[in-house]
């Protein structure tokens, strides 16, 4: 670490370090005018002494600075990723052996090390330090080490990547886009055969995860077959009741695909599993991907809902396709003059956009929905002396003037559950328009979100829920909801969270008021087999209010007989596990708990799906790291050129270290070296001054 210091000087301060001598001089003349007691040369000598301590005291005073430049040098950062999935092996030549390439990889980290600075990285579906690799991964995201390494060191000396992959991959976006954001040379390890082996898989199946019982639903399978020309093999699905189609399938191509358009019945309610499977063929690639099984869940029904509007709105397209997200929604938009009787019975919940209105008469509409579940959405044209009057939830008294207000989302709203994320973002969306006045509460209410006015919080609700006699009711008191889901995709290329909160306001309104005192619930129906699986309880009192003062156990059984028990964690007054990864298959739990003497107890299902990407690809993409190496000033080198990568990267120009400087500015007067140097020169002149009588 090379020091450099430097006092720093102007015209001025040579004028002022002049005057500073003169001034020591002239001290030290007054103090030292020949005398009979001090012989010539001493006296020389102590005048030199107290002119050198006053000029420098004085010099001191007027502050100057001193620079310091600290010079570091940062060697070049080589980064080396492996590729850790299983189609590695998958699509390995006949002449890769592993064992020697990971040997391979050692030396040359080894020889790597000692001019630069490495970091080792494998991925598969996610990233880990080091080069310890089985290629057992299930997914392949090759862009992710990209991102990685210009979100982590976009500020280091990178002097080059290395990457050792196959060029496959079945997650994130396309590698070769991702790598244009590095500054630094890309060398590729192209591992695998881009010869197409014998291989039947099926690689691809499209189909709706809801069907509706009774009925029929169409699936659609992507089969391809490689240098399999003049085979036949047998297509069957199949399920718990046995096999339902069988087809032969004719291979009349070593580069055969085909698409085949099937239907199934949905005869049974509740989650389905489905198996399709191609009967192997002799030598064989890989015999995984041949079978591949789908989960489909058979509802009885789908709920209705009708959005009845004063006028058309963009509001309205906004909540009809957060709802239709789901596909037990089936929705229907009308103005409140051309509704009829029986949309308004056949209907499972209403959405009253801005109705009751002014100038509109519609007390036929509240009449026949007297029964169903609504949700009042309040805007500029809404009759606000008919809405108060036609629900038992809130009164309010304003007189057309609209104002604009945040949402304030509440921390005690337990009817149903918003993700924090969502919470986050609604809280931070632009404001809705609310009707200005006074509001007040009927009787007992959930309050979601109050209005927030510009950075002051109210106490004015903006969406809160009740109950009367016969339904359940919500009331938004605010237009303007569009712009909060353009505003999602803006900020968050998602409608996520305006999705949330509508879906999950829908889903309250129209369930059945659930009157179980211990609950049980996986976060999703169907988890994939790398994800980790969340399930979640609540336990109430006698009085409904949420308590998580017992221990909450569950065992969890899949078809095969294996049994997990856990342990729920308690969280703020509910609880949460974290199962981890499991293997795949069909999942039955049954939890149980206690409070007091009275004994509780929960079922449920889940699914695991297997995840076989690695195996639905079995031909390398050596086009993608040449195009990727040659973009970036590098090379594509097969794993028997692994030696040459140390001299390549070596001749490589881009590949230099760095050199900082630190440049650091303080007052010389701060110096404590200056202080007993002064201190030393005034110490010496006193002691000869002593010794010699003058004191």
């Amino acid at each position: 670490m090379p020091l450099l210091f430097q006092i720093q000087f102007t015209s001025e301060s040579y004028l002022w370090l002049l005057a500073c001598l003169g001034l020591g001089i002239a001290y030290a003349f007054l103090l030292y005018r020949p005398s009979a007691h001090l012989n010539k040369n001493l006296r020389y000598f102590l005048f030199a002494l107290r002119a050198i301590a006053i000029s420098t005291i004085a010099f001191l005073l007027f502050s100057p600075l001193v620079k310091t430049i600290n010079r570091t040098v940062e060697k070049p950062l080589i980064i080396l990723a492996q590729d850790n999935s299983a189609s590695i092996l998958l699509s390995k030549t006949r002449d890769f052996n592993t064992q020697n390439y990971n040997d391979q990889l050692k030396k040359l980290e080894k020889d790597l090390s000692a001019d630069y600075e490495l970091r080792t990285l494998n991925f598969a579906e996610e990233i880990k330090s080091g080069l310890d690799v089985k290629y057992d991964g299930s997914l392949t995201d090759i862009s992710s080490v990209f991102k990685l390494i210009d979100d982590q060191f976009s500020n280091r000396n990178i002097g080059a990547v290395i990457i050792g992959t196959d060029g496959i991959y079945n997650r994130g976006s396309n590698p070769q886009y991702e790598s244009k954001n590095l500054k630094a040379p890309i060398y590729t390890i192209a591992l695998g055969d881009t010869i197409a082996k014998r291989d039947l898989l099926i690689s691809n199946v499209n189909y709706n995860n809801i069907a509706y019982l009774g009925n029929q639903f169409q699936i659609g399978l992507s089969i391809e077959a490689y240098q399999s020309e003049g085979n036949t093999s047998m297509l069957t699905v199949s399920s718990e009741s046995g096999v339902l189609i069988s087809k032969p399938v004719t291979i009349n191509s070593n580069e055969f695909r085909q698409t085949i358009l099937l239907n199934l019945p949905a005869e049974k309610k509740g989650v389905q599993s489905y198996t399709i499977k191609l009967a192997a063929l002799s030598n064989e690639l890989s015999l995984i991907n041949n079978t591949q099984t789908i989960f489909v869940e058979v509802i009885d029904g789908r709920k209705n809902v009708l959005i009845i509007a004063n006028a058309p709105h963009p509001d309205i397209s906004a909540i009809r396709q957060s709802i239709e997200i789901n596909k037990n929604y089936s929705v229907k938009v009308r103005m409140v003059q051309d509704v009829s009787p029986a949309e308004i019975q056949e209907a499972g919940l209403l959405i009253l956009h801005q109705v009751p209105s002014i100038g509109n008469n519609t007390r036929d509409v509240l009449k026949l929905g007297s029964d169903k579940p609504i949700l009042y959405v309040l805007g500029a044209q809404s009759n606000i002396t008919a809405f108060s009057a036609s629900q038992s939830l809130i009164t309010l008294s304003s007189n057309g003037i609209m104002q604009e207000a945040t949402a304030a989302i509440k921390s005690d709203f337990y009817a149903f559950t918003l993700s924090e994320s969502s919470r986050t973002k609604i809280s931070n969306f632009g404001p809705l328009f609310t009707p200005f006045g006074n509001y007040g509460l009927k009787g007992p209410s959930s309050l979601l979100m109050n209005q927030q006015i510009g950075k002051l919080p109210t106490e004015k609700p903006l969406l809160l829920f009740g109950e009367d006699v016969q339904r359940r009711i919500a009331v938004l008191a605010g237009e303007g909801i569009w712009r909060w889901r353009l505003e999602d995709f803006q900020e968050n290329a998602s409608h996520e969270a305006i999705d949330e909160l509508i879906t999950k306001t829908v889903q309250y309104l129209v369930s059945a008021d659930d009157k179980r005192k211990f609950r049980v619930y996986a976060s999703k129906n169907t988890f994939d087999e790398n994800e980790h699986v969340i399930l979640n309880a609540e336990l109430y009192n006698d009085a409904f209010e949420l308590v998580n003062t017992p221990d909450v156990s569950i065992a969890l059984n899949n078809k095969n007989g294996k049994s997990y028990s856990f342990v729920f964690s308690r969280t703020l007054n509910s609880y949460q596990l974290d199962a981890g990864e499991l293997v795949a298959g069909e999942y039955n739990y049954t939890a149980g708990t206690a409070l007091g003497s009275v004994k509780h107890q929960a079922e449920g299902q889940f699914i695991i799906s297997r995840q076989d990407s690695e195996y639905k690809q079995s031909i390398a993409n050596h086009q993608l790291l040449f195009t990727i190496a040659k973009q970036n000033g590098g090379k594509m080198l097969f794993p028997a050129q692994l030696d040459e990568l140390p001299s390549l990267i070596k001749a490589n120009e881009q590949v230099k270290s760095v050199f900082y400087e630190n440049p650091k500015y303080s007052e010389l007067i701060d110096m404590k070296l200056l202080f007993f140097m002064i201190l030393a020169i005034l110490s010496l002149e006193w002691l000869s001054r002593k010794r010699n009588g003058e004191i």
